[in-house]
């Protein structure tokens, strides 16, 4: 459990009792704790920390993967379902896990296993469970658009389902931090004070977590810059797909949002040399993306 300095802890009380807004004060404890790294970041879940040792080992092969995941009796069953998704789903139903990961291939099976040994890692706040489940429907959306960016981009598109899985993931990692903050000192924010405490933070505290993770510095780069890929130090192409990504996974997720009119004038589009035809095809794969994000909810 968090311990706080008697000051802010006063602070915070006194505009909880108040009813006054504990935002300021909030925020100046959180401030404190991520610039002191006084936080807890999750741990890489070892199927996944396995997935990315034997994806990233030149001489690994698919069957390789296809032993790793048959040692796992859940994460096996979601590759079958996901194989026979129609996203993937093909003429023939799969009934093997080798079928799977022939249909499938290797690389998108590492990218599924490692999102769904993710999820119950780190996904999982208490205190914010229809939020944190919100966030991973948008984290899966964000990975599958990723995929669906870089081939409309005929760019290769290994990376691009990690980067958009994990852009925002410093965000469970706040709410779990601010749960905390909130469960010593007897008092509740609003969400909407909570999603500017979000987008403050999250991209800094997502860093430190890839960084823990030993994550490839593409996705790095783009969990740092992706809300304004210009700034960039390098990925920038990657890191302007990922923002496409999230962009399109709003849209996807919550119509309501933004039109398909103010999605197509971002300036992500011109960025990447995306032509009428390529922004059409990607707007015709929500239903795509909609059932693997079913596929993959635990």
């Amino acid at each position: 459990m968090l311990q706080y300095p008697k000051r802010q802890e006063l602070t915070i009380k006194t505009a909880a009792k108040n009813k006054s807004s504990a935002l300021k004060p909030c925020l100046a404890v959180l401030a404190d704790r991520f610039k002191s790294g006084e936080f807890t970041l999750p741990v890489l879940p070892q199927v996944a920390s396995q997935v990315l040792t034997l994806t990233n080992n030149p001489d690994a092969d698919i069957g390789d993967l296809s032993g790793l995941i048959h040692k796992d009796q859940a994460l096996a069953g979601h590759v079958l379902k996901i194989a026979n998704s129609p996203a993937y789903g093909g003429s023939e139903t799969i009934v093997s896990l080798k079928q799977a990961v022939t249909r499938i291939g290797m690389r998108l099976l590492s990218d599924i296993a490692i999102a769904i040994s993710m999820q119950g890692a780190v996904f999982q706040v208490p205190a914010f469970e229809k939020e944190v489940k919100n966030l991973w429907r948008h984290a899966l959306a964000s990975a599958a658009y990723g995929k669906e960016v870089a081939l409309a981009n005929r760019c290769n598109v290994e990376g691009q389902f990690l980067c958009g899985l994990l852009h925002a993931i410093g965000k469970p990692v706040v709410l779990q931090t601010i749960a905390e903050i909130q469960a010593v000192m007897d008092f509740s924010l609003n969400w909407a004070s909570i999603q500017q405490l979000l987008d403050r933070f999250h991209c800094k505290v997502g860093v430190a977590v890839a960084l823990k993770w030993k994550l490839p510095r593409q996705v790095t780069v783009s969990i740092e810059h992706y809300r304004d890929y210009a700034l960039a130090p390098a990925f920038r192409e990657e890191t302007a797909m990922t923002y496409l990504a999230d962009r399109l996974a709003i849209r996807a997720l919550d119509p309501s949002a933004c039109s398909d009119d103010e999605l197509v004038a971002d300036p992500v589009f011109a960025e990447l040399n995306f032509y009428p035809d390529d922004i059409e095809q990607l707007l015709q794969k929500r239903d795509d993306v909609l059932s693997l994000v079913s596929s993959l909810e635990l």
